[in-house]
């Protein structure tokens, strides 16, 4: 929710919006990320490719295929659910489980790789409804100004793909990874 009140800032990171173009007919169906939630998505991703990488194919297949168990019926309905995977460690992560070799990769790649994170807008015609926009915005949260902001930028680089000419500075860029961050987040009741 938009306006939850007492939601803390980290867990405000990306919204969904739709809004109308200026021509009037286009209807942009628009996921707004901050520059955060960019930089976490991406060295989580480049930390998972890593660390997939070193797995061979049956490996592959163990930690990411999808096996269900089933089926089960119900009220005459047939169903299956999601087979729990049995934790393995492996030799080339030096023993350590996917999981937690894709955490150390990516805290690494925070330290030593961080990647470039850019503001920008990426159109996407491909949705079922409405034209795709992903913008990725420098904001601590995304709120209903961040959201007005947004529209307005996008619709003065004329509604098109576009990606600023420089990188957000490393110093606004996080520090931790995201799991970290959110770990220290003291809820208030």
């Amino acid at each position: 929710m938009l306006d939850e009140p007492g939601r803390p800032k980290l867990y405000k990171q990306s919204f969904d919006v739709y809004f109308l173009g200026t021509d009037e007919v286009t209807i942009w169906n628009a996921t707004i990320f901050t520059t955060n939630c960019e930089f976490w998505n991406k060295t989580r991703s480049m930390a998972s490719e890593r660390a997939i990488s070193l797995l061979t194919e049956e490996q592959r297949e163990q930690e990411c295929g999808l096996k269900f168990e089933g089926p089960f019926h119900k009220d005459g309905e047939k169903y299956y659910r999601m087979a729990e995977r049995e934790p393995r460690r492996y030799d080339c992560f030096g023993g350590l489980m996917l999981r937690e070799y894709q955490s150390k990769r990516e805290m690494e790649i925070i330290e030593n790789e961080p990647p470039a994170i850019y503001e920008s807008f990426k159109t996407d015609p491909s949705y079922e409804y409405g034209t795709g926009l992903r913008a990725v915005v420098l904001a601590d949260e995304i709120n209903r100004e961040v959201i007005d902001a947004t529209i307005d930028r996008f619709r003065e680089v004329g509604e098109a793909d576009w990606q600023s000419e420089q990188p957000v500075p490393r110093e606004v860029l996080p520090f931790e990874t995201q799991e970290t961050a959110l770990s220290k987040v003291k809820y208030t009741i």
